[in-house]
């Protein structure tokens, strides 16, 4: 029989340690001050602003649900990796993550992880303590047990909308909680946070972290999308004009967090304001008097007058006109 030498069983691997990590994000979204994949201590590594870390071993099976003919050495394994990145910093919480709904091989543990599922040490039955206790003898400086967690995950089959139900789950509740009404908003975000995070892995430099600003910009530029831009504002422009407004606003938005500060300053600027005009009106208002005070900010070689007015004035109405969906975000993430 020829030996298989696809590496879709590896893929798969990466696939579900990207997934884990946005679950363990949105998890601690409050306390989050950086993600990083593959870093010097785990293969998920999340830093608190409290200076304390979480450490995930991704642990993932192709066929989760019927092939558990390594679990028991996954567990080992993540127990003695754990173990080792728990000695260089401070810790949270260290997780076995995993897609297998009996990670423990055993009856007396397996009712209690079906589906996503979350246990402490403290949580499992004796038999299953004992699993891990017995492992643990063989590690020379073994974690501390009252900071170790099971976490499982399901995710299986190349069935796209069965694999990732409850990641995109978890990314629903979270834009539920923030209060955010956009259609298509969780598959969006599910797609960037991806590809994101598994650049981020990829980089040589496992110091190259994430930070939660830069995890939450694409949903304040999802937001904020100049295609959302109230209809009557849009049609004050020179359609000569307003397909390059479009176009240079989303190069200046899209992957630039460093705006983040830039629209707080107008959001603060616009609450100071002695407004005339109320809602939309008063929107207006602002944008067509204190456009100037930020034209600095739009720095593009050679654009045109025109267009630089028009593209400060297009950044400035909609970060106003979607000034509570903005705070929204931030009071939801704690930014």
């Amino acid at each position: 029989m020829m030996k298989n030498s696809r590496a879709d069983a590896t893929l798969f691997g990466f696939d579900f340690q990207v997934n884990a990590a946005i679950v363990l994000m949105l998890d601690n979204i409050h306390e989050l001050k950086s993600l990083r994949l593959e870093s010097k201590y785990e293969d998920i590594d999340i830093e608190l602003v409290s200076g304390k870390h979480i450490l995930a071993q991704a642990k993932s099976v192709v066929n989760s649900s019927s092939d558990f003919r390594n679990v028991r050495k996954n567990l080992k394994k993540a127990l003695a990796s754990l173990s080792t990145g728990s000695k260089k910093i401070q810790i949270e919480k260290l997780i076995l993550i995993t897609n297998s709904p009996n990670p423990l091989k055993e009856e007396a543990s397996r009712s209690i992880f079906y589906g996503s599922a979350r246990r402490d040490f403290a949580t499992l039955p004796p038999s299953s303590k004992k699993i891990i206790t017995d492992y643990l003898l063989d590690v020379e400086q073994p974690l501390n047990l009252d900071k170790f967690q099971i976490r499982v995950i399901p995710f299986e089959t190349d069935d796209e909308a069965e694999r990732y139900k409850v990641i995109w789950q978890e990314i629903n509740n979270f834009i539920g909680e923030i209060n955010i009404d956009l259609p298509g908003l969780g598959k969006k975000l599910h797609k960037i946070w991806c590809h994101d995070i598994f650049k981020n892995g990829s980089k040589k430099n496992a110091g190259i972290e994430i930070f939660k600003k830069e995890l939450i910009w694409p949903l304040i530029v999802i937001v904020t999308d100049v295609d959302r831009i109230d209809a009557d504002f849009r049609e004050r422009f020179d359609s000569v004009y307003y397909d390059e407004i479009v176009r240079r606003y989303r190069e200046l938005i899209d992957y630039c967090c460093e705006r983040l500060e830039f629209f707080t300053k107008i959001l603060y600027d616009y609450n100071e304001y002695s407004h005339s005009y109320f809602g939309k009106d008063g929107c207006i208002q602002f944008t067509a008097e204190k456009w100037e005070d930020y034209s600095s900010e739009i720095e593009i070689d050679g654009l045109e007058d025109e267009i630089v007015e028009g593209l400060t004035k297009v950044i400035i109405y909609n970060i106003i006109r979607r000034r509570y969906d903005i705070n929204r975000i931030k009071q939801g993430v704690s930014l």
